[in-house]
């Protein structure tokens, strides 16, 4: 039988792929500057020295793979029809979902949410398979403050859909949970940030 919301719960930290998974990020996207070395510079505005390059895991074979799989499960236990998340780096983790949906003949769409409006052609701010009154799950790469999921919550309710769960790659725990438990949305973190802060 199928649910119309999610199980509040977070992914399992032993499943074994989560911690494969957890191993790519350190490997791959988990940078770390020394004090008194320049911070990197957030999206958010904010400074850091340290910073998630994503994209060095959603653009890895194996690092996709996991990511579409954990997410898949989760989220194919209910009634979830569409998948996306604002560009860039919600792209790569929406479209892996939709095409193992595909494969495992539960099709879930994919869709992404431009940042600033298509100038020609449909001036469209949704590019993708999103059809109004929709159930959707939201993704991101990394979340902050979460203003870039915000954006993508603003476009999508604009359809009249209805958003089921919001699911962060990495939560940097900088006040994105918060904002979205107050506005009503489940957020469920894939990892935190105080999991790499530390040795793994």
């Amino acid at each position: 039988m199928e649910l119309n919301k999610p199980e509040e719960v977070s992914f399992p930290e032993s499943d074994p792929r989560r911690k494969r998974l957890k191993q790519i990020f350190n490997e791959k996207a988990f940078l770390k500057r020394k004090p008194g070395e320049e911070p990197f510079k957030l999206a958010s505005g904010g400074s850091s020295l340290v910073f998630f390059d994503c994209k060095l895991v959603t653009q890895d074979p194996e690092g996709i793979s996991l990511i579409a799989e954990l997410i898949f499960e989760r989220i194919s236990k209910y009634n979830v029809e569409s998948i996306g998340g604002i560009q860039t780096g919600a792209i790569p983790i929406e479209t892996a979902v939709a095409e193992l949906s595909f494969i495992r003949k539960k099709p879930i769409s994919g869709f992404w949410v431009r940042q600033e409006r298509k100038t020609h052609g449909t001036e469209k701010w949704i590019e993708g398979n999103l059809k109004p009154r929709s159930n959707v799950v939201i993704v991101e790469d990394v979340t902050t403050k979460g203003n870039s999921v915000f954006e993508s919550i603003e476009r999508v309710r604009e359809l009249e859909c209805n958003i089921l769960e919001v699911i962060s790659l990495v939560d940097r725990e900088e006040g994105a949970r918060k904002r979205l438990a107050d506005a009503g949305y489940r957020f469920t973190p894939m990892f935190t940030i105080s999991e790499f802060s530390q040795k793994s």
